[in-house]
This record gives C-alpha cells, sequence and structure tokens, in this order.
C-alpha cells in the first residue's frame, strides 16, 4: 500500500487511514497474509495528478508465500463502502478480480491494457 500524501497519507481522517486499518485487521486474521507499505506506487508525477486516495497492490501467494498469479493493482480506494468491499474481499481469500467492482479495479484495468497500447 503507498504511503505518499497523493494517497492520502498522513490524513487520519481520510480513507487511506480507513484502509490501513482495514487492511491491518484482515492481515491479522490471516494465516499467511502480509502487509506491506511503500513508497508511491505509480511514480509521483503521476501520484500528484490524480485525487488523493490509496492503491493497493495485491499479490496472491500460496503458505510459503511463493506467488501463485500476478500482482493486481487495486483502487482507487475513495470511499468507506470501498474500503468494505476490499477487506471482505481479501478475508474471503478468493483474489479473483472479477469478484471486485468496478470501481476498485479501475487501475488495475488500465496497467492490463496499457501494454497493448
Amino acid at each position: 500500500m503507498c504511503t505518499e500524501p497523493g494517497c492520502g497519507a498522513g490524513d487520519e481522517s481520510s480513507e487511506w487511514a480507513r484502509t490501513v486499518k482495514e487492511l491491518g485487521e484482515v492481515v491479522r486474521a490471516s494465516r499467511h497474509g502480509v502487509l506491506v507499505m511503500a513508497n508511491c506506487l505509480v511514480g509521483r508525477a503521476a501520484c500528484r495528478l490524480r485525487h488523493p486516495a490509496p492503491l493497493v497492490v495485491v499479490q496472491p501467494c500460496d503458505a510459503h508465500r511463493r506467488p501463485t498469479a500476478l500482482a493486481m493493482w487495486v483502487g482507487p480506494v475513495r470511499t468507506a463502502a470501498d474500503v468494505a468491499e476490499l477487506g471482505g474481499w481479501l478475508a474471503d481469500g478468493d483474489l479473483e478480480p472479477a469478484l471486485l467492482s468496478a470501481r476498485l479495479l479501475r487501475i488495475h484495468r488500465r496497467s492490463a491494457t496499457a501494454p497493448l497500447n
């Protein structure tokens, strides 16, 4: 998860703070989950051009934390409903992108089709 101001980091009243809390709870409740916080995920120039909202990258892995599928971009996470949906999707463990709403897959679809342009 991004820790830059462009994602809303540092604003404890933002969706970023709610997303960190929700993801932390989901990861603590899972047997093999890991929450990684990192600097800007999309590049600082792109980050400054968008509305501040968290972006999350999800990497499905096996019990030994070996990747089992490609990483997926999720977000931007803009509302409490988005946070709840993301948390529920992660907790369910079936990390199929089709199970998320279109608004949470906006960045994933852009990143998946960009190489095709």
